[in-house]
């Protein structure tokens, strides 16, 4: 429902207040600190706000103009966390042939304004937010998240060239390329692309995700209680990893995604399935990559997707995720499926 302008003021009398991100044009030269690159898409931009309407949780699709003024509003039905209208704002671009948001930045959480966190402290509550709420309803359709399409950034000079392997991934328009500290309180560097990349023809999903069949979780077993070894495989997203359990024959069965709840906890894991130096030694950040790992451009080259790593995990009741804790002790048993789920059937 389309806010008239009156509901529109009054709505904004309790939108929360913040500052954007800074960002800036391009210049020559990028420091060591712009570690991540980001593929902002064309579009309008928005903020998506979680709040509450009398006695009734709602959000509010919030359309912004070129000066980032709120012009428009539609109250969208909240389908989501109720924890959330507490006051969640994220920023971001709707495609509108497809009913997705593209989340680009996060500005409140839960009520929590997050002005002094890192950008990779915001990735986790963004990430932790869509385990939470991948979808709510939106003119009966189904509303869906997600992030841009980001890549390490390995180069001194900035460019506004795309990497083949990189944009065949994207599969929205790019209006320019974001460069970004994840560690440090530094504003984003834009950089127009000459020539407009146009989203893939060939596939109408937006990621390159593989499709598993569900199962319904029962919390309530006994097992959930207890440390359990999952066979774990890393996912070519950074802080993604693939939970399997046994099934029938001993077959692997997919349970879900793994809870990476902060930094020292993806230190480990990306040891455990990735080739990544700094990990080992900070000292690498300030050196360049060898001839060899400049030259290989595959979009996987800096992880094993193939490795299987049994994991002991243990489950965290809040969020109602495993958290990996350490390599299993060798002869430990795979978690059977049925002592998670309530629809797997061994026949």
């Amino acid at each position: 429902m389309e806010l008239t302008s009156y509901q529109l003021t009054n709505c904004l009398r309790r939108f929360p207040e913040f500052e954007l991100s800074y960002e800036t044009i391009q210049h020559k030269k990028v420091c060591n600190d712009y570690e991540l690159c980001m593929a902002i898409p064309s579009g309008k931009k928005f903020y998506i706000w979680h709040t509450f309407h009398k006695n009734l949780d709602v959000c509010y699709l919030l359309e912004l103009n070129k000066q980032k003024e709120i012009v428009k509003g539609t109250c969208i039905t909240n389908s989501g966390k109720q924890s959330f209208s507490l006051g969640t704002v994220l920023y971001g671009t709707v495609l509108d042939d497809r009913n997705v948001f593209i989340i680009e930045d996060i500005y409140y959480y839960q009520g929590i304004l997050l002005k002094y966190l890192s950008d990779l402290e915001k990735m986790y509550v963004i990430k932790e937010l869509l385990e939470l709420n991948k979808q709510v309803r939106y003119n009966k359709k189904q509303f869906q998240f997600y992030i841009p399409n980001r890549w390490k950034n390995d180069r001194e000079e900035i460019t506004n060239k795309i990497n083949k392997d990189i944009s065949e991934q994207v599969h929205y328009d790019i209006h320019h390329v974001q460069y970004r500290s994840i560690h440090k309180k530094l504003p984003y560097i834009n950089v127009p692309i000459n020539q407009k990349i146009n989203a893939n023809a060939v596939t109408d999903k937006i990621e390159n995700t593989i499709i598993y069949k569900k199962y319904s979780f029962d919390f309530k077993k006994p097992q959930y209680n207890y440390p359990t070894v999952f066979l774990v495989y890393a996912d070519i997203q950074y802080d993604i990893y693939h939970l399997y359990a046994y099934g029938r024959n001993g077959s692997n069965v997919y349970y879900n995604i793994a809870y990476i709840h902060n930094y020292k906890k993806s230190v480990f894991m990306n040891s455990l399935f990735r080739n990544i130096r700094e990990n080992k030694n900070l000292d690498y950040i300030e050196e360049s990559e060898d001839e060899e790992e400049f030259e290989n451009i595959a979009h996987d080259k800096f992880v094993n997707l193939k490795k299987a790593v049994p994991i002991e995990c243990s489950f965290h009741k809040k969020f109602k995720k495993w958290i990996p804790v350490r390599i299993s002790n060798n002869g430990a048993k795979i978690v059977h499926i049925n002592k998670l789920v309530s629809d797997y059937y061994d026949k």
